[in-house]
């Protein structure tokens, strides 16, 4: 087969990481003006549902906030608001945004930023309530949704979860890694890299895919494996309170960003051209079998196969396994995580924030959308998508909610170090690994790059009061 060689410098390019995987058990934000104001709460029956309109008699528009450029696109959603339009007699209208935390961010320097928006991780966790209004008290909504802690401060709730993933997962054509004699999903790094590499001996296609053009947010994705990986649904409360560094070998940030290195590393592995890829063109390729997997969350899947569907292709071709990693007690895990959070705009007219929370209930309980996705829905009990046989065997969980006293603490370490776990800019680790495995550094440069980051971290950690705080306590 025909060699691929990379070009080593390469640069990365600089965006603002746009979220389309999990979010971590500590990111939940507000601010402390409006924590109490739990009366109005999104699972409160509402009265007059059958009618929004102004006092004046008009109807009522709602602005909503969307990254989702492909379903506005196709007219999926507006399709799917019909029942809600006509069940509120009201208007909706979705604005869609490629960077979206990028665009959103800049947006909420103002007070017109939509009525309903997906909530960006860029809104720190002491911020939150001066510009989302409540939603209700954890303790009543916790009974109702799963991941109602991620938009959550002292116990008032700003935003939920529009749907959720199996997070720490490989996307994969099925066909392409039997063809490879492939039958049976790996369970460490070392059988991944042996499987990729029979699908570079036995295949055509490309056995894995970086998509490292769009490395903003494609390299990201990387960030959701590491729970799975952990198989520790406290991993990072444990990391805080045990003063570790975010890398140690033979923990979860280590393999999996060591394995993300090694696959990189290898120019037989991946694309000639990781500067020269193409999201949207992956998406046909590894339905038809010229890519053989990606680095994705669950989410995608739904994506790969509505690709093949619309090109006479077969969808049962895409399929999704559990990160190839195996914890301590020789069992693999599989993390239940929430995407994006919708909340409301405080800023918006009262008879509006009230029809954005009948929104944010309806679109989780009865629009279908997450369904439509094949992604997981946020409401307790609801059935997990089919394609997941490969995960039988693995143990699913959900991340815990930071103890009293370290809500937000991950997250401002995170940002105040600038290690920037799930951030995108040019100067961040994943961007920086990447570039070192595709110059050949090798063993050298992943270590240099994972002290600098440790350094960084705990230096951070120790400084951070809330934490000593916690640990005096």
């Amino acid at each position: 087969m025909k060699l691929k060689r990379i070009m080593a410098g390469i640069l990365a390019a600089s965006a603002v990481f746009s979220l389309t995987a999990c979010q971590t058990q500590n990111t939940s934000s507000t601010d402390t003006s409006s924590k109490n104001d739990t009366t109005s709460s999104v699972t409160e029956e509402s009265k007059n549902d059958d009618e929004s309109k102004t006092d004046s008699g008009e109807k009522l528009t709602l602005k909503v906030l969307t990254h989702r450029t492909d379903r506005k696109e196709d007219g999926s959603l507006e399709k799917m608001t019909d029942a809600f339009e006509e069940k509120y007699n009201c208007t909706v209208e979705y604005q869609a945004f490629k960077d979206y935390a990028g665009d959103v961010s800049t947006m909420m320097s103002t007070t017109s930023y939509g009525d309903v928006l997906m909530i960006p991780d860029t809104v720190k966790v002491a911020e939150l309530g001066n510009f989302f209004e409540p939603l209700g008290s954890y303790d009543e909504l916790k009974e109702t949704y799963m991941w109602a802690d991620q938009k959550m401060y002292d116990g008032t709730v700003y935003g939920l979860a529009h749907l959720g993933s199996v997070s720490g997962g490989i996307c994969y054509n099925k066909k392409v890694w039997e063809a490879a004699g492939i039958t049976t999903a790996p369970k460490t790094a070392e059988e991944f890299i042996n499987a990729l590499k029979a699908i570079e001996e036995k295949t055509d296609a490309i056995p894995y895919y970086t998509n490292y053009k769009d490395a903003s947010w494609t390299a990201s994705q990387w960030c959701s494996l590491v729970m799975s990986a952990s198989g520790n649904a406290n991993y990072e409360t444990d990391k805080l309170t045990k003063k570790e560094d975010l890398f140690i070998e033979g923990d979860a940030y280590y393999n999996v960003f060591k394995l993300m290195y090694d696959i990189y590393s290898d120019s037989s592995l991946i694309e000639s051209d990781p500067m020269g890829t193409d999201w949207e063109g992956s998406k046909l390729m590894i339905a038809k079998g010229e890519i053989a997997t990606m680095t994705m969350g669950s989410w995608a899947v739904s994506q790969f196969k509505q690709i093949a569907a619309d090109n006479g292709l077969n969808p049962d071709d895409i399929g999704y396994m559990p990160a190839p990693f195996t914890a301590k007690d020789g069992k693999q895990y599989a993390q239940l995580a929430a995407d994006y959070c919708m909340g409301v705009n405080k800023n918006s007219a009262a008879d509006v924030k009230e029809l954005g929370k009948k929104y944010i209930e309806w679109f989780i309980k009865d629009s279908g959308f997450s369904e439509s996705e094949q992604s997981v829905n946020a409401l307790k009990g609801s059935k997990l998508p089919g394609y997941l046989s490969a995960f039988e065997g693995c143990e699913y969980f959900t991340a815990n909610t930071a103890p009293e006293g370290l809500t937000g603490v991950w997250n401002a370490i995170d940002n105040d170090s600038e290690v920037g776990i799930w951030a995108g800019d040019s100067a961040n680790f994943k961007l920086r690994m990447a570039e070192a495995a595709f110059a050949g550094e090798g063993d050298a440069g992943f270590k240099t790059i994972i002290d600098d980051m440790n350094a960084k971290w705990n230096a951070t950690r120790d400084a951070n009061e809330a934490l000593s705080t916690y640990l005096a306590g």
